[in-house]
């Protein structure tokens, strides 16, 4: 697993061919982590890794030590949050929200951030704070289309529909 440089960051994806290769990153993390008990990032990865195979309460034990150890990281709070989003029952999209804000008050100046915080409150039906964390992730980054279309649905379906009719010309003009 050499050419994998499992430890450097906080990896939001690993792209991996088959199951083994998951099992050889936990592996390796397992042993890194031995020697190295406070690496968040390490737990993060592994966290990903147990999520790619299914092992979906293993994962939320390294992101809650992840966050342990790197509370200003929004990587681990995006990867549990992201859990949490594709857990049954949806009850776990508070829990999702949470995080996401979390993810948010730790790396603000990213609209992604934002936008992955609307689409959970806009999944929960919580439609103004969808369009408080649509406009955040459009004061950040102006000239996303997409975020003026999303912002403009969920607009529509709070009834606003000259709100949503500005966002929706303002995303057309973004072309």
């Amino acid at each position: 697993m050499e050419h994998y440089n499992l430890f450097a960051k906080s990896h939001r994806v690993f792209l991996f061919d088959s199951p083994r290769h998951y099992e050889l990153a936990i592996e390796e993390l397992t042993q890194y982590l031995r020697a190295n008990p406070d690496s968040g990032i390490a737990y993060n990865n592994r966290g990903l890794a147990y999520s790619e195979m299914g092992q979906g309460d293993r994962a939320l034990l390294d992101f809650a030590k992840a966050i342990e150890c790197l509370p200003d990281d929004p990587a681990a709070y995006l990867n549990r949050a992201d859990l949490y989003m594709r857990a049954e029952p949806a009850a776990r999209l508070q829990e999702a929200i949470e995080d996401f804000t979390r993810a948010v008050a730790a790396g603000g100046a990213d609209a992604t951030l934002h936008r992955r915080r609307a689409y959970a409150c806009l999944r929960a039906n919580r439609l103004q704070d969808a369009v408080d964390s649509f406009s955040q992730a459009i004061r950040v980054e102006p000239e996303f289309r997409q975020t003026y279309i999303d912002r403009g649905k969920a607009y529509q379906a709070m009834g606003e529909d000259r709100k949503a009719q500005q966002d929706f010309d303002a995303a057309n003009n973004l072309r």
